[in-house]
């Protein structure tokens, strides 16, 4: 926990950097340094405004220590309407109870500090006659008239819509610009499920999306003015289009979740996905990692997934030529594919298990790693199937990742065994013959009793085909596909059919009773 000595020292140096107006003051270091402040008001310490000190190696002016109080003052408090209400609450909030106006010697004191730093010099006013003017000054240091809720709410809508800061506004101007940052951030979403009255939602919901707003927080500085704030600029800028937006427009990838582990004080955003269409396992991913200063790194990641489908969150170190390290760890959501099988062969059932999609509003289609036409389901492919599939093939599955173009990619495969097969049907008018896969070479032999009549290689249609037609002989065909062969038998047609069926003369070499009149009748072998 930071001490008064640190919290007076941040105070010093955001004064340093970014001048009074614009003094990225944090609400911790404002907050943790009221008690030394309240010393330092009184004249109890650090009596010479203007005389640096020396701690830890360290030096600050207490004067700009001071004015870095008075700019966090102004950024996360509302200032009264009333000017005779402003000196009474700024002591009490300070600590000072009981008091109505500061003291003489603290009126001299704070007039000094203003005095001194170049850039409040000019601004200083008074009234007639020469008397100081401390509430006028202090508005044309800080504009804390021109930019009290009510219009700090209607300037920002302003520039959200426009793109131009309003000249009351320029106290604000990086306030405004983080502001709209967040503010994209929370409109892009379809549907906000965070509660934009709950500060610390907001602040962990930005977080995630990749947003670090710096100091000061623009979402704390809405929230310790009115914890409605943010939920009534939403509102009215909700479903309006601004006529100039910045560039690259910030929103929350729906399947990225950014968790910070080593984080600069310059941060300003981890964008874990540079574009909005989904995230696939084993695709390459591209994010950026911005500072305050503009300067960024490219990164890149590999959304992956345990066997069973958990999702591995992936840890990232990206570090900027100056040696500054931003370490974070991504939680995703991508796309993937699971099968109930780890090898599949073609008739077995199987079950998809689609993981962070709906196949109906991201559709799948299938494919065979050896070639054929994409199909729809999973078992139409074996309509798909060649000679090149043997033994083995693959199936690709891709996703449809635009929803409604032709922009498919792989999200998963699938290891298939292929047992080829011949299917053989003895039908009235022959054989028919289909093999699986579908086209293969089978080797046909016919033969009539012991003799081979004709023999032959052929390419089967997919849906079958006849290799042999029924003759009035009776034959024998083979079917021989690889090393498996198959033998069937024809009755031969007409009327010698009855007497084969009965099993007369037709195994014996003699021919018996009718054999003179089917050898009148037959036709002439080969």
């Amino acid at each position: 926990m930071a001490d008064l000595w640190t919290h007076a020292l941040n105070l010093d140096h955001a004064v340093k950097e970014s001048g009074v107006a614009q003094a990225r003051v944090a609400f911790e270091d404002f907050e943790g340094v009221k008690p030394l402040i309240r010393q330092v008001w009184r004249g109890e310490r650090w009596k010479n405004l203007l005389e640096p000190v020396r701690s830890r190696g360290e030096e600050l002016v207490p004067a700009r220590v001071l004015l870095g109080y008075l700019r966090g003052y102004f950024l996360y408090r509302e200032v009264p309407e009333n000017d005779q209400a402003f000196w009474p609450n700024f002591l009490k909030d300070l600590g000072i109870e009981g008091h109505q106006l500061p003291a003489p010697d603290e009126y001299d004191r704070l007039w000094e500090a203003l005095q001194w730093h170049i850039e409040t010099r000019p601004h200083l006013r008074t009234h007639q006659g020469g008397k100081r003017d401390f509430i006028g000054s202090l508005d044309a240091i800080f504009h804390f008239k021109a930019l009290r809720l009510n219009a700090l709410k209607d300037s920002f809508l302003t520039f959200y819509q426009t793109g131009e800061l309003p000249v009351a506004a320029h106290p604000y101007e990086q306030v405004f610009r983080r502001l709209r940052e967040a503010m994209e951030v929370l409109l892009e979403e379809e549907s906000l499920t965070v509660d934009l009255c709950d500060q610390g939602a907001v602040l962990e919901f930005l977080k995630q999306s990749g947003i670090y707003l710096g100091e000061p927080n623009p979402v704390r500085l809405l929230f310790h003015r009115s914890d409605q704030a943010l939920k009534d600029l939403y509102g009215k800028l909700k479903g309006k289009k601004p006529t100039s937006r910045s560039a690259g427009t910030r929103f929350r990838h729906k399947q990225v979740r950014v968790e910070c582990l080593e984080c600069l004080p310059g941060l300003a955003e981890i964008r874990p996905v540079l574009s909005r269409e989904p995230i696939l396992e084993g695709w390459k991913v591209y994010g950026k990692v911005t500072l305050e200063d503009g300067r960024f790194k490219r990164f890149f990641w590999v959304p992956r997934f345990t066997p069973e489908g958990e999702p591995i969150a992936e840890e990232l170190e990206v570090t900027f030529e100056e040696g500054e390290i931003v370490r974070f760890r991504l939680h995703h959501k991508a796309f993937a594919l699971r099968f109930s099988r780890e090898r599949w062969k073609f008739g077995e059932h199987i079950e998809l298990r689609p993981i962070h999609f709906d196949p109906d509003r991201d559709p799948l289609r299938f494919s065979l790693e050896s070639g054929g036409e994409p199909k729809e389901r999973l078992e139409d492919l074996e309509r798909e199937m060649t000679q090149a599939s043997i033994p083995t093939d693959t199936v690709i599955a891709e996703i449809r990742v635009d929803g409604r173009g032709d922009d498919w990619r792989k999200i998963a495969v699938l290891p298939v065994e292929v047992r080829p097969d011949v299917e053989c049907q003895v039908l009235p008018e022959g054989l028919s013959v289909r093999t699986r896969p579908p086209g293969l070479e089978v080797r046909i032999r016919v033969f009539y009793g012991e003799r081979l009549l004709r023999e032959e290689s052929l390419t089967t249609k997919p849906e079958g085909q006849l290799v042999a037609e029924v003759e009035q002989i009776p034959l024998r065909i083979e079917v021989c596909l690889f090393t498996e062969t198959q033998s069937f038998a024809l009755a031969p047609a007409g009327w010698p059919e009855r007497w084969w069926r009965q099993g007369w003369g037709w195994s014996c070499k003699e021919l018996c009773v009718g054999v003179t009149e089917y050898r009148t009748h037959a036709p002439r072998l080969p």
